[in-house]
């Protein structure tokens, strides 16, 4: 026996745990515990979450963490700036954006193969997630489709999240899957005893809670061309049927990466979108927020057949714009209401030259929501 007690030099800390902690921290955010809270933000750069004894047992802080900054990168920079980014204590008034941070989180998680395992801890986890679809950034046609807010605000947010400042949120995610991929799913029953599984009167183990290490799945392979995770549920589909594959002198590229040459039989990726539903009239992104103004020349058919819809400032002409979309733009709406234009047959030549599929075409929708 001793005759002194140790005095530690250092304390464990669980490496998941650690690995989100600095990722918030790398982003921005300091993580606090607090018992006041189960999890919130105070608006100036710190993220509170309750102690572990308050956790339920399927919490883990690193999945309270990676949830919390997915609403960060929904909400954005303004959303930073207010307590609880803005939603209130339980986000009730405006549940589309908890959706869409759910939907992000789904999203980012499924790329590394911890959607399960990094579920979300509140009411919503058996209200909305569980319905999510395979494709968590889809709503039915029904909704709305690519256009339901939710799905729209959440493909903006994972847009935002490859942007240089959201580099560690990608790394923290590839070291979970790997501290994944070296915990055991399981244990065996000699092991639940040693470990004091609690037992019946007469000796037999109990059923115990599944571990939620079991949640893990294998992570989805990479795209051929390497710039996206291949998304499993588009497993049916490829680079051949989808609205951004072209090809040139027989060569298939991407417009995520046109530099690189495509296979032919490469799988769907996580940016995947169906080529037949690439239709202006369910978009109209290069007519609204995409853009801030459409320039015309004095020789435009438009000036004459429609002057109401020209405005001469500074020398230069462009086409009126009411908020944030041209006025020759009609409908939209709803999710479900087709666009058009009311000058279609005297439109510009800058709106005549911009082309369906076309590289402006994919700026155009990532900017609004409708593309990766």
């Amino acid at each position: 026996m001793n005759d002194f007690l140790r005095q530690p030099t250092h304390r464990y800390e669980d490496p998941l745990s650690r690995v989100w902690i600095a990722c918030a921290e790398r982003v921005g955010f300091r993580v606090e515990r607090t018992a006041n809270a189960y999890a919130s933000a105070n608006g100036r750069g710190t993220i509170l979450i309750a102690a572990d004894e308050m956790l339920d047992p399927d919490d883990s802080l690193a999945q309270m963490i990676f949830h919390e900054l997915c609403h960060a990168l929904v909400e954005g920079e303004d959303g930073e700036g207010q307590e609880d980014w803005g939603l209130g204590n339980n986000g009730g008034a405006n549940p589309w954006r908890e959706h869409a941070c759910l939907r992000l989180q789904a999203y980012l998680a499924g790329s590394v193969g911890l959607r399960d395992f990094f579920a979300p801890t509140t009411d919503f986890r058996v209200s909305f997630w569980g319905s999510l679809p395979a494709d968590p950034l889809a709503a039915p046609p029904e909704a709305g489709g690519r256009r339901e807010r939710s799905c729209v605000a959440a493909r903006r947010a994972a847009w935002r999240a490859s942007l240089p400042r959201w580099a560690p949120l990608k790394q923290a995610l590839a070291s979970s899957a790997v501290i994944a991929a070296a915990t055991p799913r399981c244990m065996t029953a000699e092991t639940q005893v040693e470990t004091g599984t609690p037992a019946r009167a007469d000796g037999a183990l109990l059923e115990p809670t599944p571990s939620l290490w079991s949640e893990v799945a294998t992570p989805p392979g990479r795209h051929p061309a390497g710039h996206a995770t291949v998304a499993w549920y588009f497993a049916d589909h490829g680079c051949a049927d989808c609205a951004w594959g072209f090809s040139e002198r027989g060569v298939r590229h991407c417009r995520h990466a046109p530099e690189l040459r495509v296979p032919d039989d490469a799988w769907a990726c996580s940016r995947w979108e169906p080529a037949e539903e690439l239709d202006c009239l369910t978009c109209g992104a290069c007519c609204r927020e995409a853009y801030h103004a459409v320039e015309i020349t004095s020789r435009e058919p438009v000036n004459k057949r429609h002057p109401e819809l020209v405005v001469v400032s500074g020398g230069h002409r462009k086409l009126r714009r009411e908020g944030n979309r041209c006025a020759a733009l009609s409908g939209g709406n709803t999710p479900t209401e087709a666009y058009a234009c009311g000058i279609y047959e005297d439109r510009p030549r800058t709106c005549r030259d911009f082309t369906l599929g076309s590289e402006n075409c994919l700026d155009a929708r990532r900017r609004v929501g409708l593309s990766l």
